[in-house]
């Protein structure tokens, strides 16, 4: 009985917490959410210490989306069914929206928008102001980014952030196959796990066919909404749900909107069946039993090595490295992050434990500043997305911790691929 008060208890915390931040639409948007700059800078190091290095892992910036298709789908439906008089007055309206956005979008599909360059210049110079005794005069800057063109432009923005600051900074930005190993990389059991043809999907499909219901926006745009299947209804509302996300990355945001043909519990409910499977292929879900937060032991081990070599009198100031949210994700999973690591069994549940737009927006990133004091240990202090973030062992001051203290933590809970955190 006092196991199931506990339970019951826990359970109405969550929906408290949940209920009192009520997301916004463009959160809503799950990881389509545009990066939200912080408004106060980091608090002061323990007296007496001084950074002298970073590690840094960002998310690319704000994007169109990832391919033609999504586009051009949405926009070929619209004009055949105008061309038929089978638009609704808001479907007409729709598809001139839909328009506009193509034409904006058109050739650009899957690159980094204006805005995501923006984000990374301005985090770029919010690090150094933040941080200016690491970039010192002709301090060494060695960034690597992903293969992909939107991760590369990332870093490209970033670093001409930085040298604006400092133009005698040595940067060297590389984008080679050879680090998607750690940047990018899914195990083949990962591979596995989050296939379609995984067994847990049928449980999903089953929480997607409940939470996504398309019938009422399908009559507000088509006068014959019953001529569409389920899959199909479900399929069009899944296309203007992703459209009308992307719209806060692009510079048309302001002038064009779709939410206007959600009803709020209709969005929240589609998003929690993405924040769903982004948390089961991602995060410490135990549905995939830590296979996922693995996938990041390689990146978490680069960051470890790097970081011992910088406090041994290496020559790096700062390590920056750029890929994706999946990476990020289940590299904050694997590190335990405050926040980051929530386990919850109960699909119907995972919403409140765990929020992919908390955790890795567009352009989110993960800055370690490492500090020293003569005499004194090491510590490191953890940025996600610029906000102080905490790791379940004790720390010196606030999120201050022992360098020491952080790497035996992670040695218990986060074995490399094929051997423990060097």
């Amino acid at each position: 009985m006092k196991r199931l008060l506990i339970t019951i208890y826990a359970f109405c915390s969550f929906l408290m917490v949940f209920s009192q931040n009520r997301p916004t639409p463009e959160q809503l948007g799950s990881i389509y959410y545009a990066y939200p700059a912080p408004a106060e800078a980091p608090v002061p190091a323990p007296e007496g210490y001084e950074p002298f290095y970073i590690s840094h892992y960002g998310r690319h910036g704000s994007r169109w989306m990832t391919d033609d298709v999504r586009y051009v789908a949405m926009v070929s439906l619209f004009d055949s069914l105008y061309r038929y008089n089978q638009l609704t007055a808001l479907g007409q309206d729709v598809r001139l929206r839909l328009h506009r956005v193509w034409d904006d979008a058109r050739g650009r599909s899957g690159n980094i928008t204006p805005l995501g360059e923006r984000q990374h210049h301005d985090i770029a110079v919010r690090m150094y102001r933040n941080f200016p005794q690491v970039f010192r005069d002709s301090a060494v800057v060695d960034a690597r980014s992903s293969t992909s063109l939107r991760c590369a432009m990332s870093m490209s923005y970033f670093t001409d952030g930085l040298k604006e600051q400092n133009p005698s900074l040595r940067i060297t930005r590389r984008a080679y196959g050879e680090y998607m190993n750690y940047i990018a990389y899914t195990s083949p059991e990962g591979e596995a796990f989050s296939s379609e043809q995984a067994t847990w999907r049928k449980d999903f499909h089953a929480f997607e066919r409940r939470m996504i219901r398309p019938a009422r926006l399908m009559k507000s745009l088509f006068l014959h909404a019953e001529n569409f299947s389920e899959k199909q209804s479900a399929d069009v509302m899944t296309s203007l749900y992703w459209i009308a996300a992307d719209m806060q990355n692009v510079d048309l945001c302001g002038q064009v909107s779709f939410y206007d043909l959600f009803q709020y519990d209709e969005l929240r409910d589609f998003w929690r069946t993405v924040n769903a499977r982004m948390y089961v292929c991602n995060a410490a879900a135990p549905l995939n039993g830590g296979v996922m937060p693995r996938c990041a032991s390689n990146l978490l081990n680069d960051i470890v090595v790097k970081a011992d070599a910088a406090i041994s009198g290496g020559s790096t100031d700062a390590d920056l490295r750029f890929g994706h949210d999946t990476h990020l994700i289940r590299l904050l999973a694997l590190m335990q992050m405050e926040g980051c690591a929530n386990q919850e069994a109960d699909i119907d549940k995972f919403h409140l434990a765990w929020q992919d737009y908390k955790v890795s927006p567009m352009g989110a990133n993960l800055q370690l500043v490492f500090y020293r004091a003569s005499g004194k240990d090491v510590l490191v202090r953890f940025l996600l997305n610029e906000h102080e973030a905490k790791l379940p062992i004790p720390s010196v001051e606030g999120s201050f911790y022992r360098w020491e203290d952080v790497k035996r933590f992670w040695q218990q809970v986060a074995p490399a691929q094929g051997g423990d955190v060097k």
